[in-house]
């Protein structure tokens, strides 16, 4: 029995009839019957871990019966946002709460965590850095070490979709050959498909090209030579020394009065131990300049020069004459000749020379000999005109010409 305002609860399910009594007045209502749903509310929550670290796709799949009418869902931090859709993607880890509820508010509420597997971890082994000495050499190498995630790892170098390499269940180091300078990205897929990347910072290689340049010279009048060897690359020439023949290493890169023959070579060495070869060069033999003075043709001077570049300038009496080393004289004296090599050594002579002069004779037989100047071969354009006593001239006459005596194809008398 109750007074006002007349709510009964916690009723079972059965027919019911409720009486209400004023005074002497009675009034019984009709049946009521409670009823109870067919199945009581059940709920399993299903939560998965993200599948690699950072990826944020955990997700919790709930599976509802039973209850009254449509069972709805609602996931922390919106608990009073429902959806008909059970389940829930995209969750980064962390705690949460979630609910299934029925149409008369019979809810199942659920505790749950999201937890990021661990991450790949990927670090460079200490010490197993080996650089690639001279560009081109490709004997780079390093080694890395891979934890966390799942086993077993696949690695690939530089190429992100290059072809990976499936270490064993148990392998957590990898080892890296044949390397060219530079930096260099290792990217690694774990068993569960998770990728990592680490850029392993490698030192630059070395590149240069070294060239034995010899250039000849004189030193006190005596043939010398300079062996300079010159660098194209990357290589600061501060980083390099220099070794001549196998020699012991020098920091000049100019070799001076290097011995004369064939085949030397120059080998040039980085700070990072990367050695480089010139091609083989040749150093010539050159004795001492010599010049000595002879006796050429009729008033010529003969200068004999051995030794030295064997490209030779000449002077007569401080007169540039080039390249020739035969000079006509047209007095008698002493001749001063000075020679100078390519290189620039020079060498002097002095000798007196007696000039000789043109030759006519006074007379000839016709019928045995001609007539013509003599001892004129050095006034190659000398003409002699032949005149008689009345003035008319006879012949004209050069060098090496011979008159015999007839003028228009007679003989003239003597005289």
């Amino acid at each position: 029995a109750q007074n006002s305002p007349g709510v009964f609860t916690g009723l079972t399910v059965g027919t019911y009839q409720v009486e209400v009594e004023s005074g002497d007045c009675l009034t019984t209502s009709a049946t009521i019957t409670i009823t109870e749903p067919a199945a009581p509310l059940t709920a399993n929550f299903f939560p998965t871990d993200p599948t690699c670290f950072g990826s944020g796709d955990g997700m919790l799949d709930i599976v509802a019966s039973g209850g009254t009418g449509i069972i709805k869902y609602a996931i922390s931090p919106q608990m009073d946002q429902f959806f008909e859709t059970s389940v829930f993607e995209d969750l980064y880890p962390g705690t949460y709460q979630a609910i299934a509820q029925d149409e008369l508010g019979c809810y199942i509420l659920f505790n749950f965590t999201i937890t990021d597997p661990e991450p790949v971890q990927i670090v460079l082994v200490p010490g197993s850095i080996q650089p690639e000495l001279c560009e081109g050499d490709l004997d780079g190498a390093f080694s890395v070490v891979i934890s966390g995630g799942s086993m077993p790892y696949s690695v690939a170098l530089d190429d992100r979709n290059g072809s990976y390499v499936t270490g064993t269940l148990a392998q957590t180091q990898f080892d890296f050959a044949g390397l060219s300078g530079g930096d260099h990205t290792v990217y690694v897929i774990d068993g569960a498909g998770c990728e990592s990347e680490i850029v392993i910072s490698f030192p630059e290689s070395v590149s240069f090209e070294p060239l034995a340049i010899v250039e000849y010279g004189c030193d006190n009048n005596i043939p010398s030579n300079t062996v300079t060897v010159t660098t194209t690359g990357n290589a600061d020439v501060a980083d390099l020394t220099y070794s001549l023949d196998g020699g012991p290493y020098q920091s000049s890169n100019v070799f001076v009065n290097v011995p004369s023959g064939l085949g030397h070579y120059i080998d040039v060495r980085h700070t990072n131990g990367c050695t480089q070869r010139t091609p083989g060069f040749d150093i010539e033999q050159y004795d001492p300049l010599a010049l000595a003075l002879a006796d050429g043709g009729l008033n010529e001077i003969v200068a004999v020069t051995t030794g030295g570049s064997g490209a030779y300038q000449y002077t007569l009496n401080g007169e540039d004459y080039g390249s020739t080393n035969t000079f006509l004289i047209y007095r008698s004296g002493d001749y001063t000749v000075t020679v100078t090599d390519s290189y620039g050594c020079m060498a002097t002579a002095t000798r007196y020379f007696e000039y000789i002069d043109v030759c006519i004779p006074n007379y000839f037989t016709p019928a045995t000999e001609g007539w013509g100047p003599g001892c004129a071969t050095q006034y190659g354009n000398l003409t002699v005109d032949i005149f008689d006593r009345y003035g008319r001239k006879i012949a004209t006459l050069r060098v090496g010409d011979l008159w015999d005596g007839n003028y228009n194809g007679k003989e003239l008398p003597s005289g």
